[in-house]
């Protein structure tokens, strides 16, 4: 486990599978219309071969959770946002781990909750390392909070190096509605998609 003046970064192991599996498909397709059509039909196949790879490369690999010093960073497909320690108030896990500040609520898209079987097959072992701030008042926890899920993983670790810099003194608190929250659109991945689709598409139309 990395110290906390390191940064942790969060991505699903099925992410590189999935990605380079959904690449073979593709190529398997683009080469198939090379193999029927020449030249011209690669042409025409090429723009959405490439538009399909870089959605799969943005949707299954490009998404992350990373902890460092300066707060929680978190990498979904076509976002990125930048949540400081001290703007952080609550991290919940019922769909996917989310980070929830005075002005915005950011959800994980590396980090979804598990499935609904998750809590039938769960243990005193499984809740014995759920961390106590995930409890409530009631000494319920959510679903995602427990075994090895990815919003179980991704929440224990941020509430472990969360709470560390409340009990070392390290964190400023109650200026949460003062801390600003980074949040991005990724432009131009957006832009290459639309632009790679919209020439196939006409491509195709032209034949």
């Amino acid at each position: 486990m990395p110290t906390d003046d390191e940064t942790w970064t969060y991505r699903p192991r099925s992410a590189v599978p999935i990605t380079i599996g959904g690449w073979l498909v593709v190529a398997g397709f683009t080469a198939a219309q090379a193999y029927g059509g020449g030249v011209a039909a690669l042409g025409r196949a090429l723009p959405l071969a490439l538009a399909a790879c870089l959605t799969l490369w943005l949707v299954f690999y490009r998404p992350t959770v990373a902890l460092d010093e300066a707060g929680v960073h978190v990498v979904n497909p076509f976002t990125t946002s930048d949540i400081p320690w001290a703007a952080l108030v609550e991290i919940r896990t019922r769909y996917a781990c989310t980070f929830v500040t005075p002005h915005r609520v950011v959800e994980a898209f590396a980090a979804p909750g598990p499935g609904r079987h998750v809590a039938g097959r769960a243990s005193v072992v499984d809740l014995r390392a759920v961390r106590d701030s995930a409890f409530d008042g009631m000494r319920s926890v959510s679903i995602g909070e427990i075994g090895s899920s990815s919003s179980a993983i991704v929440a224990t670790e941020t509430r472990r190096r969360w709470e560390h810099l409340v009990e070392s003194g390290e964190l400023e608190l109650g200026v949460a509605d003062e801390m600003p929250v980074a949040h991005g659109l990724e432009l131009a991945a957006i832009a290459a998609v639309v632009a790679l689709g919209s020439l196939g598409i006409v491509l195709l139309l032209l034949t």
